[in-house]
């Protein structure tokens, strides 16, 4: 027969279960307390090894620099080993991470769950009549004790498949606009290269005949102070002559220091290690080709408007726009669920351990058709201000190419002359020094013509890096790639081809258009969405040789933006 504990031997075991409780709960209250974490700076030894470790990785993996650098070489190494383009190659290279995990999200979801759960008692209840209020059944119990409840459920929303698929379109697009992004990178990495190749060349080659000058003018300041001295000119001649020439010294020198830097920033963009000693290999003088493009400008602007990166971007943004819209719209709709699995229940008091079971589940929210115009406005306004930030990005580069090219005739124009100058103050210079000359006078006037052949010879190289630069620009805000060949002069030929080849292609397209079937826009579809790789590159590489990249169909490019959609 079954005893009854006394009232007072349950309260007083009842007391001691909460105090017992309460000590648990303060004990882990105060471990917790104890478990925080408190900021931990940066020591001196830490970031030293942190700094070492990171000039290893930078400098360790690269080819030795053993030959005269050209400016094709100058090229790869800054697109193999300039941080800045690698940082940018892996975000595109992360934002294709992210859309292949974005396309995960079109499948079904799988869930399971397991259940161990224990009682410290029965869970055992009884019954009482809603009529007369007496008990009807003795306490009962149709659970155990301990009991083990598991499933596997494979579930798929409607609503979250259609969000979803807009989001992985737009994933898709965001990483064609990582590589826009990456590529507009390389494009300016490239244009400084050029420039800074250049203007470290242009130090290299000058800096002897510099030193030489200097030398030769510090050498003649004796004679000219002892023509003082002696008193064999007037001491105003005397002084005059001194200040010429102190005066060539202080030009030669200030050219001297500001030619001095210009290797330290080739050698930063190519990321050579600093201070490491390297020559350029500077091409022979052979004048600088120079024609205008047969193109017309207009031409110039279409292509600027097809493969400029920021306006690609801009044009990516419309369509992640526009799938933004259509996002909020599927947001308004109610979310249809369909699930399906298998069930398990080790509870010996079931009939059946083991089932399946299916649901159809549909849930909305009735505020939805309240805030149904706010969201239609809202859409519309978002793409509407996608398609303007494109097109005042198209009128901002349209002026740019206009502005780039008046640059490149201009630098080129700048050019032809100094180094016309330079040929004559180089003759002049000659001549001069052929002369006997026994006095100080005949000294000054060679060394000021020594000076002014330099200068001219300076202004000269300084002018092709000028005009190399300004080549630059204009391939940056047209967007089109490094060209193939011919790196060390200036030519427009890749760029007429290029504006050759896009006027044909805009040809073909518009018979194409006029008498090629419609299409319908395609529904959404399960197949994992895959950044169309047409649209990446478009004319990149006019010159693949130097950027290594391969480049798609053009006619996948002009379509994408002069048919599908208009260029401004």
């Amino acid at each position: 027969m079954k005893t009854t504990q006394p009232l007072a031997v349950k309260s007083r075991t009842t007391l001691v279960r909460s105090v017992v409780v309460f000590a648990a709960g303060f004990a882990t209250l105060v471990g917790l307390a104890g478990c925080s974490v408190a900021p931990v700076p940066l020591t001196d030894q830490d970031r030293l090894l942190e700094a070492t470790a990171d000039k290893a990785d930078v400098f360790g993996s690269q080819q030795p620099l053993t030959q005269p650098l050209t400016l094709s070489a100058a090229f790869d190494r800054a697109l193999k080993y300039n941080l800045d383009a690698r940082v940018k190659s892996m975000e595109a290279a992360l934002a294709q991470d992210d859309l292949d995990l974005s396309n995960y999200d079109l499948l079904p979801k799988a869930g399971y769950t397991a259940n161990l759960s224990n009682r410290s008692n029965l869970n055992a209840a009884s019954s009482e009549s809603a009529a007369t209020g007496v008990q009807s059944l003795v306490p009962s119990y149709s659970t155990e004790r301990n009991d083990l409840a598991a499933n596997l459920t494979l579930s798929y929303n409607l609503l979250d498949f259609g969000v979803s698929y807009y989001a992985a379109r737009q994933q898709a697009n965001r990483s064609l606009i990582a590589e826009e992004q990456r590529r507009k990178v390389v494009q300016t990495l490239l244009q400084d290269v050029r420039r800074a190749f250049w203007r470290a060349a242009s130090a290299q080659a000058i800096s002897g005949r510099i030193v030489a000058a200097i030398h030769a003018a510090e050498a003649t300041l004796p004679a000219v102070r002892r023509v003082e001295s002696e008193g064999l000119h007037s001491p105003v001649d005397a002084l005059r002559y001194q200040k010429e020439l102190l005066t060539e010294i202080g030009r030669l020198e200030a050219a001297q220091q500001a030619l001095a830097a210009s290797k330290a920033e080739l050698a930063a963009l190519i990321n050579l290690p600093p201070g490491q000693p390297f020559t350029i290999a500077v091409p022979g003088e052979k004048p600088m080709r120079f024609s205008a493009p047969a193109a017309h400008i207009a031409d110039l602007e279409s292509l600027a408007l097809v493969m400029n990166p920021e306006i690609r971007q801009e044009s990516y943004q419309v369509r992640i726009s526009v799938d933004e819209a259509h996002k909020a719209l599927l947001k308004l709709l109610p979310g249809i669920t369909l699930s399906y699995g298998p069930n398990y229940d080790s509870n010996k008091f079931l009939q059946n351990n083991y089932w399946s079971s299916g649901s159809l589940l549909i849930a909305g929210y009735l505020n939805n058709l309240i805030t149904a115009p706010a969201a239609f406005a809202r859409a519309h306004d978002n793409e509407d201000v996608s398609l303007l930030r494109r097109r005042a990005m198209s009128m901002a580069v349209l002026a740019r190419v206009h502005i780039a090219y008046e640059q490149y005739v201009m630098a080129s124009h700048s050019y032809q002359r100094a180094r016309q100058l330079a040929d004559v103050d180089r003759r002049l210079y000659q001549q001069i020094a052929n002369r006997s000359a026994s006095d100080a006078s005949g000294d000054l006037e060679r060394i000021s013509a020594q000076v002014s052949a330099v200068f001219s010879t300076l202004e000269c190289d300084q002018s092709y890096a000028d005009a190399q630069a300004a080549l630059g620009r204009l391939y940056a805000t047209l967007g089109v790639d490094l060209p193939s060949g011919g790196a060390e002069i200036l030519d427009m030929a890749q760029l007429q081809a290029a504006v050759s080849k896009l006027n044909s292609e805009h040809h073909i397209l518009e018979s194409t258009v006029v008498s090629g079937p419609q299409t319908a826009t395609p529904a959404p579809s399960s197949e994992p969405v895959v950044a169309p790789k047409a649209e990446v590159d478009g004319l990149d590489k006019l010159a693949a040789a130097d950027t290594g990249n391969s480049a798609p169909s053009q006619r996948a490019v002009v379509t994408a933006l002069l048919v599908r959609e208009p260029l401004l």
